[in-house]
């Protein structure tokens, strides 16, 4: 069975990985304890949605301290 991981797990792997398990240790050890979820097409989607946001998300915060950088070089208002 194919598994979505939610959180890191040490015999399997890191968040966000698609991993093969098989369906006993998914049914009685991965799923009931929130560790992942089923793979099926719902959930891959959303995985794509929410790797798409965190790359949005964080191209967001290069830019924003890259523009800081430029403003303060410009300024130079600390040496007036």
């Amino acid at each position: 069975m194919k598994v979505i991981l939610l959180e890191d797990v040490k015999s399997l792997g890191k968040k966000g990985e698609i991993v093969n398990v098989s369906d006993g240790y998914a049914r009685n050890f991965v799923l009931p304890k929130k560790l992942g979820v089923e793979a099926n097409a719902k959930n891959m989607n959303d995985l794509k949605l929410q790797k798409a946001n965190a790359d949005k998300v964080a191209q967001q915060q290069l830019g924003l301290r890259r523009n800081w950088r430029r403003y303060w070089r410009r300024r130079k208002w600390y040496l007036r």
